[in-house]
């Protein structure tokens, strides 16, 4: 009788440092409308996240979960399936997953899409950095209760209605004519929204990712420009301004024309709305200096078109 009695308690307590739920006091609040998470610890809230919810108000679910399921490096089934630790794993580095749909369903989890953080664009999970995500995955014991909630109704948009599509524009790079022939979108004045990759890559410059200011750098020599995704901050040399009508579409962030006037000092952008055409003209015409990257321009255009 002993003996049964201590095998039971030693199982007890391994199930508590398992789930470590009793001793770690660790809670999670998700807010849809302003996409952060919340990590509570003792009732007091030691971190908030960015974070990325679903594309429509109903993908991500509401109420009150448990994750039951930790990974690292998890596999994706979808896809034809892509192994864990892949770059192109778009679950990332880290998987917690909620009791609703066992653990493997909907979850939180990382990402391979950085720039989609602090907006709606999931099929229902939350998405973080990754970073973000190893941190709450090593602070975040199996057990551990998410409150995921709306604090806000009128932040979180209604299911999008299905636009019409955009007709094809054209780009010109002197002496180069590019063709976007699905734009992401149109700003407040009318002009398209542009894609920063095309334009900054065949312009020459370099973009990359940091981590560390979850920011775009864009860079050319020594000039310099940092493009905030999540909250539309943009740093070019001497200016700092606010986008707000930066666009992710598909993994790629997409600007008005007032971004490129202010980026782009140097040339002169303006929109031909009766010949659907953009222009970038350089202000003034230096000797032997190629403004205009001629080879990547092959691989931009068969990337985008």
């Amino acid at each position: 009788m002993i003996k049964k009695l201590f095998l039971f308690l030693m199982a007890l307590c391994f199930c508590l440092l398992q789930t470590g739920m009793a001793l770690a006091g660790v809670r999670i609040v998700i807010d849809k409308s302003t996409n952060q998470l919340q990590y509570y610890k003792d009732e007091i809230l030691q971190k908030i996240f960015p974070v990325a919810t679903g594309k429509s108000i109903s993908l991500t679910p509401e109420g009150n979960f448990t994750i039951v399921r930790k990974v690292v490096n998890p596999y994706y089934s979808r896809k034809g399936g892509i192994p864990g630790g892949s770059p192109l794993n778009p679950l990332g580095a880290r998987w917690m997953g909620l009791n609703i749909g066992g653990g493997g369903l909907y979850g939180i989890h990382g990402t391979n899409n950085p720039s989609s953080i602090g907006t709606y664009a999931s099929a229902g999970c939350i998405r973080m950095y990754n970073q973000d995500a190893s941190w709450l995955y090593d602070h975040t014991p199996v057990g551990t209760p998410v409150e995921i909630l709306r604090s806000s109704l009128a932040q979180v948009p209604a299911q999008p209605k299905p636009q019409p599509k955009l007709l094809p524009v054209k780009v010109l790079l002197s002496p180069y004519n590019i063709e976007v022939k699905e734009p992401a979108g149109t700003s407040r004045d009318g002009a398209p929204l542009l894609p920063l990759r095309m334009i900054f890559e065949t312009l020459g410059y370099t973009i990359s990712w940091s981590d560390t200011n979850h920011s775009l750098l864009v860079t050319k020599g020594t000039e310099q420009i940092t493009v905030a995704t999540a909250s539309g901050q943009v740093t070019a040399g001497q200016i700092t301004f606010s986008c707000l009508e930066l666009k992710l579409v598909q993994g790629t962030t997409h600007a008005p024309l007032s971004f490129w006037q202010k980026t782009l000092p140097a040339w002169q952008v303006s929109w031909d709305a009766g010949q659907r055409q953009v222009t970038f003209r350089p202000k003034v015409v230096l000797k032997q200096q190629n403004l205009v990257n001629t080879a990547a321009l092959p691989s931009v255009l068969k990337k985008f078109n």
